[in-house]
This record gives C-alpha cells, sequence and structure tokens, in this order.
C-alpha cells in the first residue's frame, strides 16, 4: 500500500503549528516535528548495510533516542519491525514505515510532518519522498524574529534571526519545481488571518481532501486576525534597520514592503552580533544535553520538542 506524505515548510514562528492543526480533518491528522529525517539522511553510510541486523538495529535505537520521537512514546519491537521492513530496507522506507507507528493516526498509510528547518533542505525530503506533498508557509520575517527572540533556542539578536530566516526562505529551484508540478502550495501567514475560510477551502482542495462548511468554519475561529504587522510597534527602528540590512532582498521579493530604502549595518555590529549568538547557543546546549539530559534520563523529566 502506497503512502501519502505531507510536510509542512516554513522557518520557525511563521505558523506551521497553526497550519497542522488546520489538517486536523485530513487523512493526515496534525503533522508533527520529526527533526532526524535529514540528520541521519547525512550520515546514512556511516551505519553500512541496513539489511543486516546490528547496522538495522543500531539506526532505529539512535532515531528512537531523539527526543521529539521519545514524545511519540512509541512501542516498537525493533525484530518485529525489522520483519516489516523486508526486503526494502532503503533509508526512505525505514523512515515512511516508522513515522506511520505514531498512534492516532486517521488513516493507516498517510503522515505529515512540520519540522520547521526542512525548509532548508527541501531538495533532500523531496528525494525522498517523491510523491510528498507540500504546504510552504510564509510569514513576515520581521514578525518571525520578535517571536524567535522570546524564545531560548532561537537567534539572540534581530542580525542573528534576519541571516536564519533569510536563509531558510533563500530562492530555491526545488520549491519551483515542486510547485510547478502541483505538489507545493505556498501561503502566506497574514492571508491566513485576514481570510481563514478561503485559505482553508484551498488547502483542503489541494490536498484532495473534504472539508465541510461547518469543519471550515470550525478552523477558522482559530485564526487570530490581528496577529501580524506586530514589529512596526514593537521593534525599535535600530532593529528595523538591522534586519532590512541582511533580509531586504528576501523580505521584497516575498512582496513584503521595507521601511528603509538603503539600509546598512555600522562597523562592528555584525560582528557582535554573531558572538552574542554563538554564546547563547553554546549555553543553550549545555543546559539542552547536559541539565536536561540528566534530568530526562534519571529524573523522570519529560523530553521536550520546541
Amino acid at each position: 500500500m502506497d503512502t501519502n506524505q505531507i510536510f509542512i515548510l516554513g522557518a520557525p514562528r511563521s505558523g506551521t503549528t497553526f497550519l497542522s492543526g488546520l489538517l486536523r480533518f485530513t487523512r493526515y491528522g496534525r503533522p508533527v516535528e520529526s527533526h532526524f529525517i535529514t540528520k541521519y539522511y547525512l550520515i546514512i553510510e556511516n551505519y553500512g548495510d541496513l539489511s543486516k541486523r546490528h547496522n538495522f538495529n543500531k539506526l532505529l535505537n539512535d532515531i528512537l533516542s531523539e527526543r521529539p520521537v521519545q514524545q511519540w512514546k512509541l512501542k516498537l519491537d525493533i525484530d518485529e519491525f525489522y520483519r516489516e521492513i523486508q526486503p526494502d530496507f532503503t533509508y526512505s522506507n525505514i523512515v515512511d514505515k516508522l513515522l506511520l507507528k505514531r498512534s492516532n493516526l486517521p488513516t493507516p498509510n498517510s503522515w505529515g510532518d512540520k519540522t520547521p528547518h526542512y525548509l532548508g533542505s527541501v531538495d533532500t525530503i523531496s528525494k525522498l519522498f517523491p510523491d510528498a506533498k507540500f504546504i510552504y508557509i510564509i510569514r513576515d520575517g520581521r514578525d518571525v524574529a520578535l517571536s524567535l527572540l522570546k524564545k531560548p533556542w532561537g537567534p539572540s539578536n534581530t542580525i542573528a534571526c534576519a541571516e536564519y530566516w533569510s536563509e531558510l526562505n533563500r530562492q530555491s529551484n526545488t520549491i519551483e519545481i515542486l510547485e510547478n508540478k502541483e505538489q507545493l502550495l505556498k501561503i502566506y501567514y497574514e492571508d491566513l488571518l485576514n481570510n481563514p475560510e478561503e485559505i482553508i477551502e484551498n488547502i483542503y482542495k489541494f490536498l484532495d481532501e473534504e472539508c465541510s462548511i461547518e469543519q471550515r468554519d470550525q478552523l477558522a475561529k482559530s485564526a487570530k486576525a490581528s496577529n501580524y504587522n506586530k514589529w512596526r510597534d514593537s521593534m525599535t527602528k535600530s532593529q528595523v534597520r538591522q534586519f532590512e540590512a541582511l533580509a531586504k532582498p528576501t523580505l521584497s521579493r516575498l512582496g513584503y514592503s521595507v521601511v528603509n530604502i538603503h539600509p546598512k549595518l555600522y562597523p562592528f555590529e555584525h560582528s557582535l552580533a554573531k558572538l552574542h549568538n554563538l554564546v547563547k547557543k553554546w549555553l543553550f546546549l549545555v543546559n539542552t544535553n547536559l541539565i536536561d539530559g540528566f534530568k530526562i534520563r534519571f529524573l523522570g523529566k519529560e523530553p521536550f520538542n520546541e
């Protein structure tokens, strides 16, 4: 039986979680974050021949130890799973069958993923799952930056946010190809909030899913109509200048207006911002991998994924 996959693409804090909730009436249910797919694809050759039990078990145990996967609370018998995989031990088939093991999926042959950073690896994802569908949600990077700066795991300053958002939303031939093949639907977060009924109908039509008027209206009620353009009141002039100095081409290409005609960074701004971001990232990783890792392993703390 062929599997149906849907990937929600979008920079973190662009509305991927909100969009995931809008798919709850589809065959995919609410897409979740896996985080591991591209990570292990890059090192899959290190595991050797996956048809050999030792190599297969090593890969599965490593994947199952990932915190996002731990959240699924899978009750997986690896020996039984090995037999189910036969004779196709390709990495894509292993991932596909593993994602289908999540509980409470609406149908036994469909699953969805909403890992934000896969936007930067869409060529890899589309190679692994050539028949998958994609919904690419775009949000004004300045509002994304405001939201990211509130998160301990996010970039620590406006300059780092601008670089991160621009890199993830860079122009991609793969996205254009998928869009031309009608495998990818591009939507804007702001449009979704302003006109949720129409956008929801477009999404369900793209996925070949039925959506009753009652379901559509129920989903539309969750849209927070005023949750955009907050950067205009909450960002300082300096922050807007810094963001636009690095992200103006991407903002303009995606159709967002800019405040500064020729925004520039002052000397040393970029270097100081980069150092600040590296220090904060290091502190976060120490807390996540050492302190939280100890609590999860020995004190019963639930694994988290944000």
